[in-house]
């Protein structure tokens, strides 16, 4: 099962591994407070010595982290992102979508999903360019879209369509001699990745590549609870069913050749949609252990001296044997799970489960 998580008490500083805790800040103690809190009189010098250093080293690492708010900010400015970040993926997405089409789609003869394809099997009939096609049959979703739906992902979904559109026609002959006629299948795999990055910006920039995601939106406005990627996907395997007929001479009617185009364009379309999501949340998944043992002090410490990660104690009883336990919760990158199973191995009475988070913000990740 997957979630969405803030993760508020990640990555605590090295100096200061307390902070791990925050999120039961202003909460009784527990007994795993109790348990690392605890000092003799005699020790009451050297803490506050400890404490005015720590202190000190936090002071010095402030500006560190106003200048990296200070960047951050810059990203997040409002002009900044409309008047430049937008431009550039728009430009982005119009240059990897023209050589995905011209450059491996149409040199070898299959349909990808969507308008796309139906402008691909157009071209193929037809000899019309699938650039004014994709543009014609998005033109009116596009209106459509910007009176009901939200204008400015009308208008950049527009002006991606637009561009995309009127370079693959423009370009169509001057790119053929750098099309790819080797093996169909690196064709419909290069397709595919170069496809998913390219609707990875646009979602990122808060546009679309139009055609069947579009009339999926209105299908949600419409039926909120409806989950519109069966919709999507249904458009797509009518337009791939019907590509198997248009390209059934270049790739025969005997046996399995007649679904070589139909295979083209599952692969195609399988890839796009994998690295799209990598792009979109693969890189902010991570996984959520929840640990029930009696030694959370030496587990707690293992795992942040070792992995760098915070870690919250709750205490737990267990219905069955009625023992006092406590649960530990810690969110981990997923290249940290060999490195965590090695420290649970070390602690044999504990219980623990993992639970895939698609996206993390906080300290120590994302926001």
């Amino acid at each position: 099962m997957s979630e969405n998580l803030t993760q508020n008490e990640q990555d605590p500083p090295p100096e200061s591994p307390d902070g791990a805790d925050t999120a039961n800040d202003g909460a009784p103690e527990t007994d795993c407070a109790n348990a690392s809190n605890t000092a003799l009189p005699d020790e009451a010098a050297a803490s506050r010595d400890t404490a005015k250093e720590t202190t000190a080293i936090s002071e010095r690492k402030t500006p560190d982290y106003h200048v990296t708010q200070r960047k951050q900010s810059i990203f997040k400015n409002k002009k900044f992102f409309n008047f430049f970040v937008v431009p550039m993926g728009i430009l982005i997405f119009s240059a990897l979508r023209v050589v995905s089409v011209n450059m491996f789609i149409i040199p070898n003869n299959f349909a990808s999903g969507g308008a796309t394809g139906i402008g691909n099997m157009i071209e193929f009939a037809t000899g019309f360019s699938s650039g004014w096609t994709i543009l014609l049959v998005n033109v009116p979703l596009l209106i459509l879209s910007f009176i009901f739906l939200n204008k400015s992902f009308a208008v950049k979904s527009a002006i991606a369509i637009a561009v995309s559109s009127a370079a693959m026609a423009l370009l169509r002959d001057p790119m053929k001699k750098f099309a790819y006629t080797g093996n169909p299948m690196l064709a419909a795999l290069a397709a595919g990745v170069l496809g998913g990055v390219a609707l990875a910006i646009m979602f990122k920039i808060g546009g679309s590549s139009g055609g069947s995601d579009i009339g999926a939106m209105f299908i949600q406005k419409k039926f909120a609870a409806t989950n519109v990627s069966w919709f999507i996907y249904a458009i797509d395997a009518v337009v791939v069913l019907v590509s198997m007929f248009v390209y059934k001479d270049t790739y025969g009617t005997e046996g399995m050749a007649l679904f070589t185009p139909v295979l083209l364009s599952l692969l195609q379309m399988f890839c796009s949609s994998m690295v799209c999501d990598v792009i979109s949340t693969g890189f902010k998944s991570a996984i959520k252990f929840e640990i029930v043992t009696r030694d959370p002090e030496g587990l707690s410490r293992d795992i942040i001296e070792r992995l760098g990660r915070g870690v919250t104690c709750v205490p737990v009883k267990g219905m069955y044997s009625h023992d006092d336990k406590f649960m530990l919760v810690c969110i981990i990158r997923k290249s940290q799970l060999a490195d965590f199973n090695r420290i649970l191995s070390h602690y044999p009475d504990t219980f623990a489960y993992i639970t895939n988070t698609s996206e993390v913000m906080g300290n120590g990740f994302s926001r």
